[in-house]
């Protein structure tokens, strides 16, 4: 895992942290990244429990969850699936659906268009792992846009995980951000037919690590950035 980047010190960080917790200005989110077919009924029995304590969070009812104005007696959940492998879709989505969740997925938008028989090594050399089992004897590994677009119509939620998985420094060049907020937006936006309004780094960099970067995803639409300990609003 890279470097931890905070746009202040891990005391401000904390501090922050602890009055929004104090004022119960919190997401509950659970994370996935691959989700092979061997662990199934582990998925089920997870979210089994989770449907006896949580609301799905979803696009619908975000702004709610993130602002503070959520009015279910329950607390909402969200599960966040990242890299958009094709387990998600074949594997972890049915057992959301048994159990009336609403997945978020989060995609590098290059990856539905690399072509199947390179998938692995892009995987590879983009740090997005796959699982050790692998257990699909063609080439595809991630999910397509046609499966993205039928997702969203059912309801489930999308952010932009930059377009090639990528780790925001303070140093960043503009070219490259351009090409990972932009292209990115453009991307997913024309993959799932929908705007694209959430978006989170490699490793979660916050808002105010690199300013010129926060800058541009506004310029782009995103409204929010995910990271490490927190949801910030951009517009």
């Amino acid at each position: 895992m890279g470097e931890l980047l905070l746009p202040g010190s891990f005391d401000e960080t904390l501090a922050a942290l602890v009055r929004g917790l104090s004022a119960g200005r919190m997401l509950r989110v659970v994370n996935f990244h691959a989700t092979p077919s061997y662990r199934r009924e582990e998925y089920r029995k997870q979210f089994a429990a989770y449907a006896g304590l949580f609301t799905p969070i979803t696009p619908d009812n975000f702004a709610s969850a993130f602002d503070g104005t959520w009015s279910d007696p329950r607390p909402g959940l969200m599960p966040v699936l990242f890299e958009g492998f094709r387990d998600n879709v074949d594997v972890m989505l049915p057992v959301l659906e048994e159990f009336g969740f609403k997945g978020w997925f989060f995609v590098p938008s290059a990856f539905p268009a690399v072509v199947p028989a390179i998938q692995r090594s892009y995987a590879k050399a983009h740090k997005l792992h796959l699982p050790k089992r692998d257990e699909y004897p063609d080439e595809r590994v991630v999910m397509t846009w046609d499966e993205g677009r039928s997702i969203a119509a059912r309801g489930h939620g999308f952010a932009c995980h930059s377009r090639s998985h990528f780790e925001l420094t303070p140093e960043t060049p503009d070219h490259v951000l351009w090409d990972e907020i932009h292209t990115a937006a453009n991307e997913m936006r024309a993959g799932l037919g929908q705007p694209a309004e959430i978006f989170c780094w490699l490793h979660g960099a916050e808002a105010g690590v690199n300013p010129r970067a926060d800058a541009m995803l506004r310029e782009a639409g995103f409204r929010y950035l995910f990271s490490n300990f927190k949801v910030q609003r951009l517009a």
